[in-house]
């Protein structure tokens, strides 16, 4: 193994082409019909947020899963296009949309009900992009004003948002943009849709709620939600490992895409410690933990010359549709 750092060798590096991609889309499709036809769902009883409630599932259960799986294609196509533009994985090639298509159509809690996981990661990546394109900006102040307006809203619906309310202000200072103006423009972001629905009226005071918690437990078998968690205790464990490996190369790479990783770290890392902390509701962050990991995935492979590399990319990717058999045949014999 001989990674070498400057970005113009990256042509000698593994990049996942066509059929790397069709194989992921293939098998994640696979996946996501064998999670939608035979899997019990793992949606909550509620999505409880700050004035609203919306029913557990309000759609028919394969309509549901069929509109999740589009926003999962969007979320990819979006990671896909920011990665081109901001290139925080080294390749622009398919290696990040293959290893997300793959991760996230392998865990039921991504996949088996329309509802907070995609929504949540389709949000923070459109609040990663405004970031990175905030980047060591004069004026960022109407960046931070829409980051904290798309979290205020979405808090409104799901509680989980709130646990994201403190992490981009921390980006902001990696970011070299958290100036006074900032922090009252992010605060002002918060406010601003909680004070338009009170004024016309789409919200009283009385419908302010704390954060229900036990409440929002995937009524499903034992066994099965055990596969789920070692599923995710896995990915976890590999994003450590893959991101403790990246470290010193991407430490030695452009400033820029240092902290735009360093970024996606501190998304993940966080994610993590909100489905401990948030146990309840921990399918709400499990999106935006496998974008994370598999940002961290790509770049091990993108930033390697590895001898025959897309068969160690795969032998990794089979891992979790490894985990995904044994809790497909724990849900169909339970």
């Amino acid at each position: 193994m001989q990674p070498v750092v400057p970005e113009q060798e990256t042509d000698n590096y593994f990049t996942a082409g066509p059929g790397s991609m069709t194989v992921g889309a293939i098998a994640a499709i696979i996946m996501i019909a064998a999670t939608t036809f035979l899997m019990p769902s793992l949606s909550p009883a509620a999505e409880f947020g700050v004035c609203f409630s919306l029913p557990a599932n309000p759609l028919p259960h394969q309509i549901g899963c069929g509109i999740n799986t589009l926003l999962i294609a969007f979320a990819i196509f979006l990671a896909f296009l920011f990665n081109k533009k901001h290139s925080f994985v080294r390749s622009t090639e398919a290696v990040l949309p293959t290893a997300m298509a793959v991760i996230l159509a392998s865990n039921p809690v991504n996949t088996s009900y329309l509802g907070a996981p995609v929504v949540m990661l389709i949000v923070n990546l459109v609040c990663l992009d405004i970031m990175m394109k905030a980047y060591n900006a004069e004026n960022a102040t109407t960046s931070m004003f829409a980051i904290a307006t798309y979290l205020s809203v979405g808090s409104m619906v799901e509680y989980a948002f709130l646990a994201l309310i403190i992490i981009y202000p921390i980006m902001a200072i990696m970011s070299k943009v958290l100036r006074l103006k900032e922090i009252v423009a992010y605060l002002m972001g918060l406010v601003a849709p909680y004070w338009v629905a009170l004024g016309f009226g789409i919200i009283s005071f009385s419908d302010f709620r704390m954060p229900q918690f036990l409440v929002n437990i995937p009524n499903a078998d034992g066994n099965y939600l055990l596969m789920v968690f070692i599923s995710l205790c896995t990915l976890a464990l590999v994003g450590l490992m893959m991101t403790l490996n990246n470290a010193m190369l991407i430490y030695a790479g452009n400033m820029k895409v240092r902290t735009y990783n360093n970024m996606i770290n501190l998304l993940g890392f966080s994610c993590g410690i909100f489905m401990l902390a948030d146990f309840d509701n921990f399918g709400a962050y499990a999106s935006s933990f496998c974008f994370a990991v598999s940002v961290q995935i790509s770049n091990f492979f993108a930033m390697r010359r590895i001898p025959q590399s897309p068969i160690w990319f795969w032998g990794l990717l089979s891992l979790f549709i490894a985990l995904f058999l044994f809790m497909l045949i724990e849900s169909l014999i339970g």
